[in-house]
């Protein structure tokens, strides 16, 4: 397995979650960290024992000790860092959601094959033991077949907030609750249908939605509905101005599972017990336990190490993203994203 010296471009606060990580993980280190100015850069490095700190994204994408580079910019930012990294020979882990639209991330992807370095979007989730066993029950025929799924991602941000609300609320900056926490919801019900069907990669046949939108046309809180391949019908419910009851659930023909606290969830990013719950049609509740043996983000970090030779991670190739991302297109669409209400 290759070990991987890392560049942080950016030093928020997912930055600093995944710096944690790789301090965590087996084979990476951290090499160097670029920010908007070298104060905040040369703080973030202190904090995190990092031994090189940058003024500018540029200068990190020079540094030849930087092997991969973690891109966690505002998302209309991540298209440009993202096809950066790529030209000066960089393996790119790039945070959800890859760009603002599937065009751009065309473009990522194309920058990745181009440059022949490897390119993986952040959805660590998809990493976590407790989404491996979710689809292993599905695949399985646990419940019977696949007919329904409910996928619920949302919260309440505060004006008080400072950046996070006022970055949420901006339509320049790619805001909103889909593309925040939005995209979890399509990428998992994207899942479920695949782990059904025993396919690779699906797209939704049909996609509806509604939104509250504010008055620049930022979608606060929005439901989504997905008719996927094998008449499996998913409802989705997001948002960053609402807080809802978050979970999946997963409906099938002889029962259904329940994840109370899916793997997004902060509380499971650090190596924890979590559960899924499988009720039979006639049967008592049964509680499938999931064991975490690394943080999540850690485990984000050895996973590129793994699968840096090949290019692509076998659960986020680039077909998953792009699917992933022309869903979430045609659900701002729908709900008429950037049309001020």
């Amino acid at each position: 397995m290759t070990h991987l010296r890392w560049g942080l471009l950016a030093a928020g606060t997912i930055a600093a979650e995944f710096a944690a990580g790789v301090d965590e993980s087996k084979h990476g280190v951290l090499t160097a960290v670029a920010a908007r100015s070298a104060d905040r850069a040369r703080e973030f490095a202190t904090r995190f024992e990092i031994p090189k700190a940058y003024g500018s994204y540029e200068d990190l994408l020079a540094d030849p000790e930087v092997d991969a580079v973690y891109v966690s910019t505002p998302h209309p930012m991540h298209r440009e860092w993202a096809i950066a990294a790529a030209e000066a020979g960089k393996h790119v882990l790039c945070e959800k959601p890859l760009t603002v639209t599937a065009a751009d991330a065309e473009e990522v992807i194309a920058a990745a094959r181009t440059h022949d370095v490897f390119l993986m979007e952040a959805f660590m989730y998809r990493l976590h033991p407790q989404t491996r066993r979710l689809a292993e029950l599905i695949s399985s025929g646990a419940i019977g077949e696949v007919r329904a799924v409910d996928v619920t991602f949302s919260y309440a941000s505060e004006d008080g907030e400072g950046g996070e609300v006022a970055r949420l609320g901006d339509l320049a900056l790619g805001g909103g609750g889909i593309l925040d926490v939005g995209c979890y919801c399509t990428s998992l019900a994207r899942l479920v249908a695949q782990a059904a069907l025993g396919v690779d990669v699906v797209e939704p046949e049909e996609v509806t939605g509604m939104a509250k939108l504010s008055a620049t046309g930022v979608d606060e809180y929005a439901t989504g509905l997905l008719r996927l391949p094998g008449d499996i019908l998913a409802r989705l419910s997001c948002g960053f101005r609402l807080t809802q009851e978050d979970g999946i659930h997963v409906y099938g023909s002889r029962g259904q599972l329940h994840v109370p606290r899916p793997a997004w969830i902060h509380a499971l990013r650090k190596p924890v017990t979590s559960q899924i719950v499988l009720t039979s049609l006639s049967g008592e509740p049964q509680v499938i336990e999931i064991e975490a043996s690394q943080g999540l983000f850690a485990r984000e970090a050895d996973h590129v190490a793994a699968h840096v030779g090949d290019r692509q991670a076998p659960e986020l190739t680039w077909a998953e993203t792009l699917a992933n991302m022309r869903t979430l297109d045609r659900w701002r669409e729908a709900v008429g994203y950037g049309r001020p209400s």
